[in-house]
């Protein structure tokens, strides 16, 4: 006779039927178990010895559902494929430690894996069926409250908002001496409309304020947007696909009415790629506008002669962390890179790099989930070796992710090292015309 099911666990294995996909398929059937994973892993490479960190487990916690009611093996011969169900409460909060607490969807052991196994997917649906049921991390669920109800996930008013952008433009004039510095807000026909990470509003204005002074001095015919600004997706951390695909339709939406050519995306890795790369699938719809990181468009500015710029403003060694999301699963690497040579004097990479770098620890959604500090913080003992050996005293990324990450990674190793944006640098390094820049269009 068969155990009885709590409510949650019947409705979590309800929703699973409902969300697999033909690729989450293929995964869960393709593991060969070989352990190759386990060498990308940066928890695995921080917790020798303990088995229940290796991709390969984390992954099998969600196979053997799989297996004992969908696939046939399980049917079939249930002992030799490791075919179980869940029954209580607790074995949820067992599954909910390993997919929230013991992986951060960083991809790289999806990356090396010769069979092609994509872990961090069905990893990210694992997540999605505990969200279903109500049972995310707490400061997770918080946040993706927010994004829901308050359209960004740090519940910035929209009082808040524009009365930032004021004194933003306000203290621009001030320091430049030039009252037609504007940051618009809901310009029609602008050539670009820019979208933030809500941090920047309520904790570093300067990035915000620096964009503008770039946008400015190249004579960007700009603006943003009074309701879809937050480019940030909280559904892309919890599973939660329904949210995941309402975050990225307010910022179409806001660029179709307003009519904007391009929409140009902050340095934030998740949030590029939740919003150029997933949210049309998500979201189900055909995106018209051109999307792309402020990454690519400043390269262009510098590029182009749009804005001259000094390299030797920015002469300490420096070196570039690629975010996983940017780099890894979107391909952005030598964008970055071709900047830095033209905006410092020291670049230095450190090595994996690029689509082999480590996480920063902080990635998909951890930064939230301060009941797995400890752990999170001893895996990125292999983060903090990495930036220890390149002799930098700067460490740029493009992701204001990996800054709080990273931040935490040098403050907990005691390395004598800066977290900085490209952004940062780029503003640096302008040099500043004597006379005010033409405007595109008005």
């Amino acid at each position: 006779m068969a155990s009885p099911r709590s409510y949650k666990a019947q409705k979590l294995i309800e929703r699973m039927q409902q969300k697999l996909t033909r690729q989450m398929v293929v995964s869960l059937s393709a593991c060969a178990h070989c352990g190759i994973c386990n060498e990308q892993c940066h928890y695995v490479i921080s917790h020798p010895g303990d088995p229940t960190y290796t991709p390969a487990y984390k992954a099998d916690c969600i196979r053997k559902l799989f297996k004992a009611h969908l696939d046939w093996t399980g049917r079939a011969v249930p002992w030799w494929v490791g075919a179980r169900s869940v029954y209580t409460d607790a074995e949820l909060e067992q599954l909910k430690d390993v997919v929230f607490g013991k992986c951060t969807n960083c991809r790289r052991c999806s990356l090396n894996c010769p069979m092609g196994v994509d872990l961090a997917t069905f990893n990210r649906m694992a997540r999605g069926l505990l969200a279903y049921v109500g049972m995310l991390p707490e400061g997770l669920a918080h946040v993706s409250k927010d994004q829901w109800e308050t359209g960004n996930q740090m519940a910035v008013s929209p009082e808040d908002y524009l009365e930032t952008l004021e004194w933003l433009e306000e203290d621009l004039q001030s320091t430049y001496n030039d009252p037609s510095f504007r940051i618009p807000v809901d310009k029609p026909g602008a050539d670009v409309m820019y979208t933030i990470n809500p941090r920047e509003v309520k904790f570093d204005p300067r990035s915000l304020s620096q964009a503008a002074t770039i946008f400015h001095f190249a004579g960007e015919n700009w603006t943003m947007p009074s309701e879809g600004w937050d480019m940030t997706n909280f559904g892309f951390f919890t599973g939660d696909d329904d949210l995941a695909a309402a975050l990225p339709s307010r910022v179409y939406d806001a660029a179709e009415r307003l009519g904007a050519k391009k929409i140009v995306m902050t340095e934030c890795g998740h949030g590029y790629r939740s919003l150029k790369w997933e949210g049309p699938n998500w979201a189900k719809r055909t995106v018209h506008t051109p999307m792309e990181s402020i990454v690519v468009t400043m390269l262009n500015y510098v590029r182009s002669g749009r804005i001259r710029v000094d390299k030797t403003r920015n002469n300490l060694p420096i070196t570039y962390h690629d975010s996983c999301n940017l780099a890894r699963s979107c391909g952005l690497l030598e964008e970055p890179r071709e900047l830095l040579r033209l905006i410092c004097t020291d670049f230095r990479e450190m090595y994996p790099n690029r689509a082999e770098n480590y996480c920063c620890t902080g990635g998909g959604g951890a930064l939230m989930m301060p009941e797995y500090s400890s752990r999170r913080l001893q895996s990125a003992k292999v983060k903090a070796e990495q930036l220890q050996a390149t002799g930098a005293k700067i460490v740029a990324t493009s992701c204001h992710n990996c800054v709080e990450g990273l931040l935490d990674v040098i403050s907990h190793y005691q390395l004598d090292m800066e977290v900085v944006q490209l952004v940062n640098l780029t503003a640096n390094a302008l040099i500043v015309p004597e006379s005010p820049p033409r405007i595109s269009a008005q």
